[in-house]
């Protein structure tokens, strides 16, 4: 369950399991660094995280900043064309979509979105992923076994069937902890497929890139068997 509201000139959703009302300026890292327990993070994407505490349990709340050329001139402009279509909105969609169908992402606590004249400023706060670390630090360590791979691929293949596209399925964006369970984050521009068709093939071709791209620079514990096991649970 979800609660929407509007402070100042942002719109915000706010889950109904927080305590208390968000307001604008906790969307902010200034915020933030007045609090105890703050701290810069990197948590995949272009940056523009750090790790939060509310109500007793660590959070992590991302601006959305963009990439590229563009980025350079608009680094968190977006352009205003509904509250429906902003970032925040269309990602909580999707993790809510997730995690009803039992799916491991990040729990989505709040969200904002500040609009000035046509363009809007954005965040989103999730539930921090406790024992857990990107899937390219843990290949600089270890392999992760065939069976893991196997579940892997189910994972993505679950993660498909509910016709949700990744836009950006890299090894930063897989989460494994000390149980080799996996998580999914940073829905960022994701979409909902209305069916199964060849669209699928293109986010696990972009993780075997990303994979084969962090291999050649960081000798990574992987061979072409990973890969295979992957798409062995994929297609099972």
């Amino acid at each position: 369950m979800t609660r929407e509201f509007k402070s100042s000139k942002c719109f915000i959703l706010q889950s109904r399991g927080s305590t208390g009302e968000f307001s604008d300026e906790m969307f902010t890292a200034d915020y933030w660094q007045r609090q105890p327990g703050y701290q810069v993070i990197s948590a995949g994407g272009r940056g523009g995280s750090c790790l939060i505490e509310i109500d007793g349990r660590e959070a992590v709340l991302r601006r959305y900043l963009r990439g590229g050329m563009v980025g350079k001139m608009l680094s968190d402009q977006y352009l205003w064309l509904g509250k429906a279509l902003t970032r925040p909105w269309r990602e909580w969609k999707i993790l809510q979509r997730a995690r009803k169908a039992d799916l491991p992402v990040p729990e989505p606590i709040a969200a904002c979105a500040c609009r000035t004249g046509l363009v809007y400023r954005a965040a989103l706060i999730t539930a921090y992923l406790v024992d857990t670390e990107m899937l390219t630090q843990r290949l600089q360590r270890e392999n992760l076994g065939t069976e893991n791979w196997y579940q892997l691929g189910l994972l993505i293949k679950r993660l498909h069937a509910q016709g949700i596209r990744h836009a950006d399925l890299n090894s930063d964006n897989i989460l494994v902890d000390s149980s080799n369970r996996f998580f999914v984050i940073d829905f960022d521009r994701a979409r909902i497929m209305n069916q199964i068709d060849d669209w699928q093939w293109q986010p696990l071709f972009r993780l075997q890139r990303s994979i084969e791209k962090r291999n050649r620079n960081l000798n990574l514990h992987y061979s072409d068997d990973d890969w295979q096991a992957l798409m062995d649970g994929y297609q099972s």
